[in-house]
């Protein structure tokens, strides 16, 4: 990873953040949550944030299907009762339970609209860095995805607006790839995922311990 490259996204005239692992593995209070924050950041209510939270099993789905992204097998959903939900940022279908950890930024950005790869490359930079700390060899890897030695660990999505910017991910640490591989179309061209438990036992608290370190590396506040 290029090392001069995690603070462009970030390089914001406020350099504090609020970091916030939430301890509900509700989908629908975690998704309102992502939403409330955001609209709070829009509305000059609120600073830049970073959340932390985990799912209970369920599908996780973008606004609308496309060709470009994956998406999931419904029937089988429907045979598993698998609840769905819908997310307010784009992409494709992702799978949660409780072995996949979700890693939210909320920052507000200086009066434009940032283009995608910078957006994805830039928002995964503190995990990467986080992670290669960690002794595990990630990367950011085109258009928006975290892999490590070809294996997809995590997929992100986007929103944004010139004042606002979400950018959100998965982090695979002990997720069940059976139920995952089963449920989930990936997008052309996508690697297998793979858990990072595959190359180190990593826990939740290490991460984010690890991700608040890299940004405190970098001259940021947390709060």
């Amino acid at each position: 990873m290029n090392e001069a490259s995690v603070d462009l996204l970030f390089n914001t005239p406020a350099k504090e953040i609020r970091v916030v692992h939430e301890v509900s593995t509700d989908p629908l209070y975690n998704l309102s949550v992502e939403e409330a924050t955001f609209q709070s950041l829009e509305e000059g209510r609120l600073g830049n944030t970073l959340r932390f939270w985990v799912n209970d099993m369920c599908l996780v789905r973008g606004r609308a299907r496309t060709p470009k992204y994956g998406w999931y097998r419904e029937e089988e959903a429907k045979r598993l009762a698998v609840p769905v939900y819908e997310r307010s940022t784009g992409g494709g279908v992702v799978y949660h339970d409780h072995g996949n950890l979700n890693w939210s930024f909320f920052i507000r950005v200086p009066g434009k609209l940032l283009s995608p790869e910078r957006v994805f490359k830039d928002g995964s930079a503190f995990v990467v860095e986080a992670l290669r700390r960690n002794s595990i060899d990630a990367y950011f890897a085109s258009p928006n995805r975290i892999e490590v030695a070809g294996y997809k660990i995590s997929g992100m999505a986007a929103r944004s607006t010139i004042h606002t910017l979400l950018v959100h991910g998965t982090l695979l640490l002990d997720s069940n790839l059976e139920m995952l591989n089963m449920l989930c179309i990936p997008p052309q061209g996508c690697p297998p995922v793979q858990n990072i438990i595959n190359w180190r036992n990593l826990q939740v608290a290490e991460i984010i311990d690890s991700v608040k370190a890299v940004l405190e590396d970098k001259g940021y506040k947390i709060m």
